[in-house]
């Protein structure tokens, strides 16, 4: 078995892969798909708010439906299960715009600084980066000591 049909076997069986795997697959996906030659960060990054914007309606359908389910005592399982695929249809939506946008980043990154980097390594560095921050929880919010 070839291992595109192996992995793709993988995602029917629900197998569950590793990030680095899932990020190969939705990388080779973007460049068969042409947005690795043909778009820019920037045009990704819209494409990133745009999924947000989705999630966001999402979460919201999701916290509803929820609410609805405990105002009137129904039974709307049916509702919050749709809802929450919603969810993680959206996140799994937003992880795909950001690994394309971070390839995307990446060919500036090697053509002008030779460097190239990759979205693990960017989430290194932002855990890197917050891991000994402090701060608050405001209205629902962390908000950072100065």
């Amino acid at each position: 078995m070839r291992p595109f049909e192996e992995n793709f076997a993988k995602m029917l069986a629900r197998q569950s892969m590793k990030y680095e795997e899932l990020e190969k697959l939705v990388l080779d996906w973007g460049k068969n798909k042409g947005i690795l030659d043909s778009s820019t960060p920037l045009r990704q990054l819209e494409k990133t708010q745009e999924e947000l914007d989705e999630t966001k309606a999402a979460v919201i359908k999701f916290m509803q439906s929820v609410d609805q389910t405990l105002l009137n005592g129904e039974d709307e399982e049916t509702a919050i299960k749709n809802a929450l695929e919603e969810v993680i249809d959206g996140i799994g939506d937003m992880y795909v715009t950001i690994i394309l946008f971070t390839a995307l980043a990446s060919q500036l990154t090697k053509t002008y600084l030779n460097k190239e980097i990759d979205s693990v390594e960017c989430l290194q560095a932002a855990y890197d980066e917050i891991k000994g921050r402090t701060g608050k929880m405001v209205n629902g919010l962390f908000v950072k000591d100065q």
